[in-house]
């Protein structure tokens, strides 16, 4: 496990679908700073004071993503202790009769899902997460999309205000609160 924590980036937009009945209020989206890779994971793996290099957790995770993949086409769940459980489910239109039926006609699509487990230290359910992670906001956006920043508790566009470097990002560096 990792012995520093690295804050969570969140960015804050306004939704801007006038269908919706959350229409103009502000949420939060997490900022994914980057994607790992096979090998990426592996090296991280390996980092962690592991006995196997990477070149054989990669193997041991290639053979993996190829068995998981393998399992859940045929509709096999997997269970990782610890972490969760992997499971397929399935995306269609609703047919008016089971008469003549065709799945090819009604599927839109076959989905993985996935269920955390939650047990002791390596819990990672909702809500165990939201006490474990430290937050910080990167940027605002308004419903068009233009960045703005909070300047003496009102909403400026991003760029407003330059002298004013405590408010660089529009940022906070707490659990939500203006900073």
């Amino acid at each position: 496990m990792a012995t520093k924590k690295i804050e969570m980036l969140y960015n804050l937009k306004q939704l801007n679908n006038a269908n919706n009945n959350a229409h103009l209020l502000w949420f939060p989206k997490a900022v994914r700073r980057s994607t790992l890779n096979l090998r990426g994971l592996s090296d991280h793996i390996a980092e962690h004071g592991s006995i196997y290099t990477r070149d054989v957790v990669q193997g041991v995770l290639t053979k993996f993503t190829s068995c998981m993949t393998e399992l859940i086409e045929q509709g096999v769940a997997i269970k990782l202790d610890g972490l969760g459980t992997f499971y397929p489910t399935l995306e269609s239109k609703g047919a008016e009769s089971p008469v003549g039926y065709n799945i090819m006609d009604y599927l839109k699509g076959v989905h993985v899902r996935f269920t955390p487990e939650g047990c002791d230290d390596d819990n990672i359910t909702s809500r165990i997460m939201k006490k474990r992670v430290i937050m910080s906001q990167n940027m605002i956006f308004d419903k068009n999309g233009v960045p703005k920043k909070v300047v003496d508790g009102q909403l400026v566009d991003y760029g407003e205000d330059e002298d004013d470097d405590n408010n660089e990002g529009g940022g906070t560096n707490d659990n939500g609160g203006n900073g």
